[in-house]
């Protein structure tokens, strides 16, 4: 798929996805609220980049990690710079979202720092399963995202 074809298609997704109650009610408990600006990027783009777009809306978004091969979405939510959170080295240049992605998957809500930010911003993941009353059981969120 061509990249303005994995976009369109992803932009279709999470329309979708807004569109659902239930799929709502998750993405609010993961921090996403209605208007909420929506970044989307590819696995390889640079950090920097991604950063510069998610900078432009001077407030948090939900972050859409697209890859278009598997065609699979990661839903992050990404803070704007604060003062709040703690000083970081800025991440080295050349990394890229996926790197950063795959290093926070392990945490609840990490520090991280781009080279033009004077302060942290934190990203953290928004679950595509969430656990059922089952133990050992988890449930897709009810649309279709991957």
């Amino acid at each position: 798929m061509s990249t303005p074809e994995t976009r369109i298609h992803a932009m279709q997704r999470v329309e979708k996805l807004f569109q659902c109650p239930e799929a709502r009610t998750h993405l609010t408990a993961y921090g996403w609220m209605e208007g909420m600006p929506v970044v989307f990027a590819r696995r390889a783009d640079p950090v920097d980049e991604v950063m510069g777009f998610v900078s432009v809306h001077g407030r948090a978004v939900l972050m859409v990690l697209v890859d278009g091969l598997a065609d699979e979405l990661q839903l992050w939510h990404v803070t704007v710079p604060s003062p709040l959170f703690p000083k970081v080295p800025h991440l080295p240049a050349g990394t890229t979202i996926s790197e950063l992605c795959s290093r926070r998957r392990t945490e609840k809500l990490m520090p991280f720092r781009v080279a033009f930010w004077s302060h942290s911003a934190a990203i953290h993941e928004i679950p595509c399963f969430v656990r059922s009353d089952w133990p050992g059981q988890v449930t897709p969120l009810p649309t279709d995202i991957g």
